[in-house]
């Protein structure tokens, strides 16, 4: 399975168009996603369920995509 990383972009479901991804400077380590926060493992934090599932991350570096989850 693929983790999230700081600047990566994602695919998420029901959105159009590629998100960012920025991580937040704490432990353990936290994404933002829009207005969702997420865990490494592309899972939404309890306090948000209602976040977009992450289909892809995206790796500008290998010029291809991983499917997440």
């Amino acid at each position: 399975m693929s983790k999230l990383y700081d600047c990566c972009w994602v695919e998420l479901e029901g959105r159009p168009r590629p998100e960012l991804v920025i991580q937040k400077k704490l432990k353990p380590r936290l994404f933002i996603i829009g207005e969702h926060l997420y865990d490494e493992n592309c899972n939404p934090l309890p306090t948000n369920p209602q976040a977009p599932r992450v289909l892809v991350i995206m790796h500008p570096q290998m010029r291809g995509r991983s499917r997440a989850g």
